[in-house]
């Protein structure tokens, strides 16, 4: 199975992934700026990825490295950090003769018209958009190259045990409480949003497999999108809750934004919000198996996890939408 170094496996999707691959009898080393120990993983690593001799020296010895990591959601940040990761986990992965997987997300394609899949090309309308095309561009050029063996794990917006902002918490949090959730921007959209399970369970898949590399994976994702209103409906009925919400128009929080560091960087992104985003993921079903957990098991799971007690008659199709939470 050989050595798997994740850099960022302290992460959420790091943590996953280090699980799924100790699980499938991979020998893992968690790489982190300060490592914290993860069960099934043999080893630790201390390593800061803007320092490439030190990156070198913890992925040692590794068969395949894992680029997992997040930068603080600022747009300056975003452009000089992703682009200079990328590059110094390529080049520690040529180094030491491994292969390179790398976590990424959407951003890159910019608004999208219909489904965005693997084909779709980079159009980023936003600096953040433009960092992730570039990162995205230095490896996949060190791939043509043929200087290093890399993949990228492409994902959509998140949902499950996200610390920065966790959707379903906050809208479960107000509905126990007989208030309105609240989301952003458009209730009236479709979303597509991956679980975290599943992308940490396909990143270790993908890792594991030579024949996965050289190109760009989307990570399992339900294809059965939900506009906010049928989101708060489902978990709502989840919950045995009445489901009430409210959109917070784009204004009211361009004003709060102004003393809101982490919502005026997600007002550079706001065409995700205010237009359908669709999320395809056939093509790693197709190769691999590797199919997304339904929406309505996901968000259940998720809600227990945090504490919830669903409802006990929580079937009923949510907006008239029958097919909700299903697979393909």
């Amino acid at each position: 199975m050989g050595l798997h170094s994740v850099i960022g496996g302290n992460g959420t999707i790091g943590a996953e992934a280090v699980r799924h691959l100790a699980a499938a009898g991979c020998q893992v080393r968690v790489v982190q700026r300060h490592p914290k120990p993860i069960a099934g993983a043999v080893a630790t690593a201390s390593a800061d990825i803007f320092d490439l001799d030190g990156l070198t020296r913890a992925v040692e010895g590794s068969d395949v490295v894992y680029l997992i990591i997040g930068l603080p959601y600022d747009a300056k940040t975003w452009l000089e950090g992703f682009p200079r990761a990328v590059s110094h986990a390529v080049e520690a992965a040529r180094r030491v003769g491994a292969r390179l997987v790398y976590f990424d997300n959407v951003y890159m394609y910019g608004p999208v018209r219909g489904l965005m899949t693997e084909e779709t090309p980079d159009q980023p309308t936003t600096q953040k958009g433009l960092a992730r095309a570039r990162a995205a561009r230095v490896l996949m050029e060190a791939v043509e190259k043929g200087a290093i063996r890399g993949l990228i794990a492409r994902s959509a917006d998140f949902y499950g045990d996200y610390r920065p902002f966790d959707q379903v918490k906050a809208i479960a949090d107000k509905l126990v409480k007989g208030r309105k959730a609240q989301l952003l921007f458009r209730d009236d959209k479709v979303h597509s949003l991956t679980y975290i399970p599943d992308a940490g369970r396909a990143v270790a898949a993908l890792g594991q497999r030579a024949d996965a590399f050289d190109t760009i994976w989307h990570m399992p994702t339900d294809p059965n999108a939900l506009t906010g209103s049928q989101l708060v409906a489902l978990i709502g009925a989840l919950l045995g809750k009445e489901a009430r919400h409210t959109a917070l128009p784009k204004l009211l929080l361009q004003v709060v934004g102004l003393f809101n560091g982490t919502l005026r960087g997600l007002l550079e992104m706001s065409y995700q919000f205010e237009q359908d985003y669709r999320f395809d993921s056939a093509k790693i079903a197709r190769a691999y198996g590797l199919t997304a957990t339904p929406m309505r098991q996901g968000l259940a799971e998720h809600l227990r996890f945090l504490g919830h007690v669903l409802a006990a008659d929580a079937h009923p199709p949510i907006d008239g939408v029958s097919s909700v939470g299903t697979s393909p």
